[in-house]
């Protein structure tokens, strides 16, 4: 009995073996790793798709501590975006127009650039940038000053995005605007009283190294503020105004002002010159960009000292911003909008401000924040920064380019008024 029953197991297992072994042979089906968890249940992991990286090449024109101030705003990006690889490169302000257009003509340029506002209507016509309707994320578009977004216009599309902007400003002496012009003098000067400063200036006890004013002598826009201060009137219509822009006007006056005095006016060859000529005390007034002002008199000297935004309430002064464009010859379009959104978004803006007294951009900021509330008391009307500049375009930057050309040699006594006439009327003409 017991040998019937162990030959009927031996035949079963003869069995089983001719059933499994073609099995034994069989390849291996593809699977995905299988956890097993304590329940028993097996769960299917999917395979983890490999993220795609977008690279950028991004140039700044800026000096060294606004750009360290923009490379720790970038790190923090590139560490809650690390699906975009940035390379952030510093370049020289001075040459940064030069350096910007020749790299775009080569088709060499960065997938981002910092631009002047009133470069970019000549590179977007040029064909070298796309626009950057898609960086507007949210209320962003609705929040921009006309000045900053009316020159970014051409062709019906904005071909930049604002980052913010720092106009000239006057800082003045208080001390010796009593001594020269009296206790009851008060601000601003009528044409009148600047007269009687510069004249002043010459019988001061300072002498020779008393001075009226102190004024950046290369920066066109140094003296278009220059302007708006003394005719209390909007700068950018001069073009409009063609050959009658000077003769028998107020900006005619403050010209010859400056070429009769002009042996007791400061004319640096850059914001720093013109800084240094202020705090040596002898100055009366200097032109001076908003965020320098705003360090300046922080640092409360050994005189008293205001900075006189008077001139904002005029339609339009030149806001002196900035603003980061997309180069046309870029393949990661997405990740630079998604970059600069990033960069100008608000609190990029108040970080910015607080670190560099730069102005920002976003209207509401200008509601909501107590620092800023009494800044732009007429941001709700026509006065600055409300109004789009008169002069826009893609022929912009040549323009103030020649106008800037003659400002240099005008500065530099290479020119005097007759001559200045005699080129405006030709410019005009032409």
């Amino acid at each position: 009995m017991a040998r019937r029953k162990l030959a009927l197991v031996f035949l079963l297992l003869c069995i089983m073996a001719l059933l499994l072994s073609p099995w034994a042979d069989a390849p291996s089906p593809s699977s995905f790793p299988v956890s097993v968890p304590a329940s028993g249940v097996q769960v299917v992991l999917e395979p983890e798709e490999a993220e795609e990286i977008s690279r950028l090449t991004i140039e700044v024109a800026l000096e060294e501590q606004e750009f360290r101030a923009l490379s720790n705003l970038n790190d923090d990006f590139t560490f809650r975006h690390p699906e975009i690889e940035v390379e952030l490169r510093r370049i020289t302000p001075q040459q940064a127009y030069e350096t910007y257009r020749r790299a775009s003509e080569l088709q060499e340029a960065a997938d981002i650039m910092l631009l002047r506002n009133e470069w970019v209507a000549e590179f977007a016509s040029s064909g070298y940038l796309l626009p950057a309707d898609a960086a507007f994320v949210g209320k962003a578009l609705g929040e921009q000053f006309e000045a900053l977004s009316g020159p970014l216009k051409w062709n019906a599309y904005l071909w930049g995005v604002p980052r913010d902007m720092d106009p000239y400003v006057f800082v003045w002496n208080l001390d010796l605007l009593q001594v020269w012009l009296g206790e009851e003098a008060d601000l601003p000067l009528t044409e009148e009283q600047w007269t009687a400063a510069a004249e002043a200036s010459l019988g001061a006890e300072q002498g020779s190294e008393a001075y009226w004013l102190a004024i950046d002598g290369e920066d066109p826009l140094a003296l278009l503020a220059w302007l708006e201060s003394y005719a209390q009137e909007r700068s950018d219509e001069l073009w409009e105004q063609g050959s009658q822009a000077w003769a028998g006007t107020a900006r005619e006056q403050a010209l010859a002002l400056l070429e009769e005095r002009r042996a007791n006016v400061r004319f640096g060859r850059d914001t720093g010159e013109t800084i240094q000529a202020l705090g040596e005390g002898n100055v009366l007034a200097a032109v001076i960009p908003y965020s320098k002002a705003k360090e300046f008199v922080a640092e409360k000297g050994e005189f008293r000292t205001e900075i006189d935004l008077r001139s904002w309430r005029l339609p339009y002064i030149w806001p002196r911003g900035s603003s980061f464009v997309i180069s046309a010859r870029t393949e990661a379009e997405e990740a630079a909008s998604v970059w600069i959104a990033d960069m100008t978004g608000e609190q990029a803006q108040l970080l910015h401000m607080e670190e560099q007294d730069k102005l920002p951009v976003f209207r509401s900021l200008y509601d909501a924040d107590r620092r800023l509330s009494d800044l732009l008391p007429g941001r709700a009307g026509q006065s600055f920064p409300n109004q789009a500049p008169l002069l826009y375009g893609p022929e912009t930057a040549t323009i103030l380019g020649e106008f800037g050309e003659m400002w240099s040699r005008f500065s530099g006594g290479e020119l005097n008024l007759e001559g200045w006439m005699e080129e405006w009327e030709r410019e005009s003409e032409g």
